[in-house]
C-alpha cells in the first residue's frame, strides 16, 4: 500500500504566507487607491474653487472702471488683466458675446472658448481640466464665467473672462501620493515578511509536534499525545487530536478484549465437545456413559448456539438494525411469567419471592426484547442471590416513566466493578466462581435494548448486601 508523505510544514507556511501576505497588500493597495483618489478629487476641488473666486473678484474689479461699452477695451481694464494674471500666476482672457477676443491673455492664445465651452457657458459657469491652448502641452484647467455689464442707458452687453492655467499641480500632488503609496506597501511588505518569519518559526514547530504525533497514530500507536502550551496558535487542534487518540485507544482495547474473551468463550465449550467426542470415539468412555455425555454434548452446543445468537444480536444493536416492534404490553405479567421459569432454581436456594403481589402496568414496548430483559436481569437475581435469601420486586409509574426494580440480596457488587458492570463478556471476580454457564453479555444486550426504547437502566449494590437493578422506560414511547 502506499504510504502517505504529509506536505512539508515550510510549504504549508509559504502559501499561508501567500494567501495572507497577498491578502494584507491587495487590502492596503484597494485602500490607499481609494484614499488617493478621494485626496487628489478634494484637492483638485480647493484648486478649482479658488481659481473660481480669483475670476469672480477680476469680474468684480472689472465692473468698478467700466463706465460705458465705448471704453471697452479701455487701458485700465487691461492694466486689471494683466495685473490679475501676474497675482494669480495664470493666462487671463476676456470675449464679448460673439466669442471676439478683447483683451488676449499674455500667452496670446485665441481657442479658449471653443464652440463646446460657449455651449456649457450658456446653461452655467465653466471649470474643468483638458487642453484649452493650441500649443499646450500638458492638461491645463480652464475656469470660464459670464458676466454682464450696463451703461448709463441702461444698455446690457454680455461678456466672459476665463482663465487657463497649468494642472501640472494636480498631476504632482497625485504622483506624490502615489509615491508614498509605493513605499508604504514595500514597508510593510518587509515588516510583514519579518513578523511572519517570526510566527511561521512557531506555526512550524507545533505543526511538527502534531505530525510526528500523527504519524505514529498512522503506525497503529495510540499512546502518543500532542503537548502544546495553552496559548498556542494550534492548541485545539492537539486537543481534539489528543481526545481522538484516546477514543480510538479504547475502541482498540475493547476491540482486543472481545476477541479475547469471544476466544475464551468459544473455547471452553469446544474443548468440551471435542474431548468427549474422541473419548466415545475411541471407546476411552463406556457404551453404558454415552448418553450422559452426549448430553453434555447437547448442552455446550446450545451454549454455543447461545453465545452466536448473543453476538450477532450485540453485532445488530450497535449496527442499528435491529427492528423494535411497539405494542401494548403487560409487563406485570410478563415479569411474573418470566420468574415461574426459575421457579426450580429459586425453590432450591430457598429464596423468598416478594413484590409479585397485585402488580399491574402496562406500557408500550416489544414484549420480545422486554422478555429478554427480564429474563436476563431475573436469571442474574437468581444465580447471585445467596441461599435462604430474598428477591424482590417494585412496579412503579412516575411522571410517565414506568419503573421495573428487580432487587437481590447476597455477595453485591464493589464500587470499581459498577461502571464496568455493562460491558461485553465482563464478570466479576465473584461470578466467575459463582456462574459456570454464562456468556457475560446479557446486561449489555438489556441495556441496548433498553436504550432503543428510549429509556435507561440503571444498577445499585452495596457490598455484602444486595444487588438492584432498576430499567426505566416511557409507558406511551412514539414509533
Amino acid at each position: 500500500m502506499k504510504r502517505f508523505h504529509p506536505q512539508k510544514n515550510s510549504a504549508i507556511s509559504q502559501s499561508y504566507l501567500k494567501l495572507s501576505g497577498s491578502l494584507l497588500l491587495f487590502g492596503i493597495l484597494l485602500t490607499g487607491v481609494i484614499m488617493i483618489c478621494s485626496a487628489v478629487a478634494s484637492y483638485r476641488e480647493t484648486i478649482e474653487i479658488s481659481i473660481r473666486q480669483n475670476c469672480e473678484a477680476l469680474v468684480s474689479n472689472i465692473k468698478e472702471v467700466f463706465t460705458s461699452p465705448e471704453e471697452m477695451p479701455s487701458t485700465e481694464i487691461i492694466k486689471l488683466v494683466r495685473t490679475a494674471e501676474i497675482e494669480y500666476g495664470y493666462d487671463m482672457f476676456v470675449y464679448d458675446e460673439s466669442g471676439k477676443e478683447l483683451y488676449p491673455g499674455t500667452s496670446g492664445e485665441n481657442n479658449i472658448l471653443t464652440p463646446a465651452v460657449r455651449s456649457y457657458l450658456s446653461r452655467d459657469d465653466f471649470i474643468q481640466i483638458g487642453y484649452y491652448t493650441s500649443n499646450a502641452q500638458e492638461a491645463q484647467i480652464c475656469c470660464a464665467i459670464r458676466f454682464y455689464l450696463e451703461d448709463t442707458e441702461q444698455n446690457v452687453s454680455q461678456y466672459y473672462l476665463a482663465s487657463v492655467s497649468n494642472a501640472g499641480m494636480v498631476q504632482e500632488y497625485s504622483m506624490m501620493l502615489t509615491r508614498n503609496l509605493i513605499l508604504c506597501l514595500l514597508a510593510v511588505t518587509v515588516i510583514f515578511m519579518l513578523l511572519f518569519h517570526l510566527g511561521a518559526g512557531k506555526l512550524d514547530h507545533q505543526l511538527d509536534e502534531i505530525t510526528k504525533v500523527a504519524n505514529q497514530y498512522a503506525e497503529g500507536e495510540f499512546s502518543a499525545r500532542v503537548n502544546l502550551p495553552g496559548q498556542a496558535n494550534l492548541y485545539s487542534l492537539g486537543c481534539t487530536l489528543n481526545r481522538m487518540a484516546e477514543f480510538i485507544e479504547q475502541n482498540e482495547t475493547t476491540r482486543r478484549n472481545f476477541v479475547a474473551n469471544v476466544s475464551h468463550e468459544l473455547r471452553t465449550p469446544m474443548t468440551t465437545i471435542a474431548g468427549f467426542a474422541d473419548g466415545i470415539l475411541d471407546g476411552t468412555i463406556p457404551p453404558a456413559q454415552h448418553k450422559k455425555y452426549l448430553r453434555i454434548i447437547t448442552e455446550e452446543i446450545h451454549r454455543l448456539k447461545t453465545l452466536v445468537q448473543s453476538m450477532l444480536n450485540l453485532t445488530k444493536f450497535e449496527a442499528g438494525e435491529m427492528q423494535i416492534h411497539l405494542a401494548e404490553t403487560d409487563i406485570a405479567k410478563l415479569l411474573i411469567k418470566t420468574v415461574l421459569m426459575f421457579e426450580k432454581r429459586i425453590t432450591d436456594k430457598h429464596v423468598d419471592v416478594e413484590g409479585l403481589e397485585d402488580i399491574s402496568m402496562k406500557v408500550r414496548a416489544d414484549e420480545d426484547l422486554m422478555s429478554q430483559v427480564l429474563y436476563n436481569l431475573i436469571e442474574n437475581a437468581v444465580k447471585f442471590v445467596n441461599s435462604g435469601g430474598v428477591i424482590s420486586f417494585q412496579l412503579y409509574e412516575e411522571d410517565g416513566i414506568a419503573h421495573i426494580c428487580i432487587k437481590n440480596t447476597g455477595e453485591g457488587l464493589a464500587d470499581d466493578e459498577l461502571p464496568k458492570i455493562f460491558d461485553r463478556f465482563y464478570k466479576t471476580d465473584t461470578s466467575r466462581s459463582q456462574d459456570k454457564t454464562g456468556l457475560g453479555l446479557g446486561l449489555s444486550i438489556s441495556r441496548k435494548i433498553v436504550h432503543l426504547h428510549q429509556g435507561h437502566i440503571v444498577v445499585k449494590s452495596v457490598k455484602g448486601e444486595y444487588t438492584s437493578f432498576e430499567v426505566q422506560i416511557p409507558v406511551g414511547i412514539s414509533n
